[in-house]
């Protein structure tokens, strides 16, 4: 069971760790109401602890300022010595005018391998929920000269829609590669975010 943590922002002079997290060259006026495909992209758009947050790769291949764009799928211990596909994440970290930042988005349900795509779950605050329902958190962390970010931020609500997942199982049926795509729209009290990606996958992980 996942332990919410509530933001921990720490600003001794306060001004440039609240400062808005927005790429060069954005294109995108509002936010997007859909999926932006198959080719890999990242998009998050909103606010996140109060501060503007407008990330727009909208394709990974040709973007400047990425040092790493990844997926991975955690996969929990089942019946009968199955595993159950319980949480996949997208991470990004990136130099952002002049910051290194990461931006990380966790989703979990019971098992996402029992759910025909594409689907959409409702996002609340229940860890591992069952059904077509999901949890997120969303963590960004970064320092500069006037302070640190790290906020880990769980409980949202909205939706999640999942469009492909896909990668090559290995004896166990565990899947290390592929890609994910998927849309979020969240709101966590004044907060919201709209976010879509395709991301792939790099790893996985057994929560033993």
């Amino acid at each position: 069971m996942r332990v919410f943590v509530l933001p921990l922002l720490l600003w001794p002079v306060g001004a440039m760790a609240q400062d808005a997290t927005v790429t060069p060259g954005n294109t995108l006026g509002d936010p997007p109401a859909a999926w932006l495909g198959e080719v890999p992209h990242f998009v998050l758009m909103g606010t996140l602890s109060g501060r503007t947050v407008d990330i727009q790769f909208p394709e990974i291949a040709t973007a400047t300022g990425i040092d790493s764009f990844e997926g991975k799928r955690e996969y929990l211990p089942g019946e009968g010595g199955a595993w159950r596909y319980g949480d996949f994440e997208v991470a990004l970290a990136a130099v952002i005018e002049g910051v290194e930042k990461s931006f990380e988005l966790e989703f979990e349900n019971h098992d996402f391998r029992q759910h025909s795509l594409p689907a959409t779950f409702t996002l609340g605050g229940v860890n591992f929920p069952e059904g077509l329902a999901a949890f997120v958190e969303v963590q960004a962390e970064w320092e500069t000269g006037a302070g640190s970010v790290n906020d880990e931020i769980g409980g949202w609500t909205g939706t999640l829609t999942i469009l492909s997942d896909a990668g090559t199982a290995d004896a166990e049926g565990l899947v290390p590669d592929g890609m994910i795509g998927g849309f979020m729209v969240a709101q966590n009290g004044a907060d919201s975010l709209v976010a879509s990606f395709t991301v792939p996958v790099t790893e996985y992980e057994k929560d033993e």
